[in-house]
Order: structure tokens, then sequence, then C-alpha cells
């Protein structure tokens, strides 16, 4: 059982020491590294909380570690406790790692950013391993930044690699997918219930599994409900906790939690045959979280909006 506060949710992906599903892409992709073979330049697309950076660090920890002592478990696809590059990720002192995330509040890496990725591959690796830069969320970055990403890809070094995590069916430069190998991350129906029930159990979730949700975001959901203790409450009352809670926190995974879940609501629980009259709702809804402002007051406004439009009193 793993502990964890739901506002340190987004650092759950690189001290994740276990790889749920994927296994027949991360045979793949290590036994090609084994070999020497493999691409140095990978695209790992799939959809949001499908576990794309979770199987990124696992695939960068067997590289690292592969000559360590406490190198990766490849037949249970696991991380040790005692894996020296794991410890030294998890103390923000693995010299040869570089992770950026490209998130909603932030599209743009700047020209120093650029210039630190530049100096970090032009610099010599720690004991003669590989270096690696991981770029997380992809699709957030404008075209600016996409070009400057292009730049880097075109001139990587030898025995280094570029890692990119990419939100499946959102914009990325075709430039940037032409240059590096594809994989798309994907589990099945069934597949997805078992990972659930895993990750809820590791971290000591309220027990909510919520169908057509990916993995990772029914973790992040079932975690917020146990902090916010809304479990055996009904939609009404979750949505307004959720609510008070972005309010107070001003943090965006809330409301992309929250528009989730109502995405959810309407996909499992609204009646067929209002179906024009409920997409026309789902729209507006849409159309208002997207538009959210960050001063307190017209947030207010655009939540009282959402739930005039749900039934909400």
């Amino acid at each position: 059982m793993q502990n964890v506060n739901f506002l340190n949710i987004e650092e759950l992906n690189k001290s994740q020491r276990l790889l749920y599903g994927h296994d027949d892409l991360f045979k793949k992709l290590t036994s090609l590294y084994k070999i020497k073979k493999l691409p140095n330049k990978i695209i790992f697309s799939g959809f949001d909380g499908v576990g794309k950076a979770t199987f990124v660090y696992h695939l960068i920890n067997a590289i690292l570690s592969s000559q360590e002592e406490n190198s990766y478990n490849l037949s249970e696809k696991k991380i040790l406790e005692t894996n020296k590059s794991y410890l030294d990720l998890i103390n923000n002192v693995n010299f040869n790692l570089k992770h950026l995330k490209v998130d909603d509040s932030k599209k743009i890496i700047s020209i120093e950013e650029t210039r630190e990725i530049i100096d970090f591959f032009n610099k010599s690796s720690i004991n003669n391993k590989p270096k690696i830069f991981f770029l997380e969320g992809a699709e957030n970055l404008n075209k600016s930044s996409s070009n400057s990403i292009l730049k880097v890809l075109e001139e990587l070094p030898e025995n280094n690699y570029f890692f990119i995590s990419h939100i499946e069916n959102k914009k990325l430069l075709e430039t940037i997918k032409s240059r590096c190998f594809n994989c798309r991350l994907f589990v099945s129906s069934k597949e997805s219930q078992i990972i659930k029930k895993k990750l809820i159990a590791q971290y000591d979730a309220s027990d909510t599994i919520i169908p057509n949700l990916t993995p990772g975001i029914n973790l992040k959901i079932s975690l917020l409900f146990k902090e916010l203790d809304l479990h055996k409450k009904d939609f009404s009352t979750k949505i307004l906790a959720i609510q008070s809670y972005y309010l107070e926190e001003k943090y965006n995974k809330v409301l992309d939690l929250m528009h989730v879940y109502i995405e959810n609501y309407f996909a499992n629980n609204i009646e067929k045959n209002n179906f024009f009259k409920n997409f026309r709702i789902r729209n507006k809804i849409n159309n208002i979280i997207h538009n959210i402002n960050s001063i307190n007051n017209e947030i207010k406004s655009s939540f009282y909006e959402i739930n005039l439009l749900l039934g909400i009193k």
C-alpha cells in the first residue's frame, strides 16, 4: 500500500516502481536496447491516463540501470527499492536524465530551456551511461516550442535518447513525428479494469471504478474522492465539493477531473432519447470550462452556469 497526497499526484509517475500492462511493447523495446538497436528518438502516444509517463520512466530505468548491481527487474517489470538510478531520480541527482513537462498552464519552452536541453546533451555522461531527455506533454507545445524541439532532435548526439509523450488525437508537429519512431500505448477494456483495481489497492484510494476511464484518470478521481470524502456521495454533492476544492487550491488538474467526471456522467447516466438536447448541454459546459478565467468571481459565475445546466441547485 502506498499513500499519496492528491496535490502531489503528478509525482506518481516517476516514483511508481511497478508497471502494469503494455507487456509486449516493453519487452520489445528493452530487447532492442540490449542488442543496441533501440531507436534514439521515440514518441509514446496514447489516451490521457493510459500509462505513458510511467512506461517511459520504466524504460529509462531499464536503460540506465542495466549495468548496475540492482538493475531493473525485467521479468516482473519492477524497479527495485535499492536501484541506484531510481534513488538518484527520486533525489533529483540523476544527471544522465533530464525531464521537462509541458502542461496546460505552460505551453512554451523558453529559449533558456532549449539551451539547457542542448547543453544537457553536449555534456559528458556520468559513468559512460546513455543520456536521456524526456519531454512530457508534447501536445501542449506551441509552434515556436515545437520548432525548438525539432532542432534538438536533428542534432541529437550519439548514445543519447529523446523520449516524447503525447496524448493521442492532439496536435503535434508532423516534422517531429516524421523524425521519431512512434509507439502507441493501449490497454483493452478487460486489462483496464484489472489495472484500475491494482492501482486503487496500491495507493489506498477510494474504491471508485468508473467505466470508460483510463486507469490513470480513474486513479486520480479515486484519490480526489478519498481526499474530499466523496466516495458514497451523489453526483451533485461531488461536483459542488470539487468546485469548492478548485476555488481553494487553483490546481488545474482538479478542473480537468471535474470535466472528465461530467463527461462520463453524460455518457453513462443521461437518457439516450434526449441525445440532441444533451449534446447541446455538453457543448455549453465544454465551452464554459475551456474559457474559465483565473479571477475568483468569474470562476464562481462559470461554476454557477455549469450547475444550472446540470440541474444542480
